[in-house]
């Protein structure tokens, strides 16, 4: 069978760093994007493949905390499909500006799939003081 292009949505949050959104032990969704498989050929719902793109410009301040400082995930239909961890440097006596981009692939089970859409949702939480400045999160989904 063919490749079938089926969707592919973005999720701006922020185009500037300034304001920024403050992390101070709290969590943020930044990315939320609902994938439409209503057009899938017969046949093809095993075969659905997404990519998922997330961009955020990340300032962390000095902390003492030294495990899980900042977490990212991705989620598909609330469930985690994705989770990384930026652990920081409790040494450092000054703010680090990181340039955060992750990509992440997803098979979908075939009954989300038949769901005529799948929802993914880009997720930060921070233990440590960090903020949050330009992000960004994708999706793109084909079969076939």
């Amino acid at each position: 069978m063919s490749i079938q292009f089926l969707d592919m949505r973005m999720s701006q949050d922020s185009t500037m760093d300034t304001p920024p959104v403050s992390l101070a032990r709290n969590g943020y969704v930044f990315g939320n994007i609902g994938l439409q498989t209503a057009g899938l050929a017969p046949g093809n719902a095993a075969l659905v493949r997404v990519t998922l793109s997330a961009y955020v410009r990340l300032t962390v301040y000095p902390s003492v905390i030294v495990s899980n400082d900042i977490t990212f995930g991705i989620y598909r239909n609330n469930s985690l499909i994705f989770s990384t961890v930026y652990p920081g440097d409790i040494t450092e006596l000054n703010n680090i500006y990181k340039l955060v981009n992750i990509t992440a692939v997803d098979y979908p089970p075939a009954a989300d799939v038949l769901a005529g859409q799948i929802q993914y949702t880009a997720v930060v939480s921070a233990i440590r003081n960090a903020d949050l400045g330009a992000r960004s999160f994708s999706g793109i989904a084909v079969a076939g």
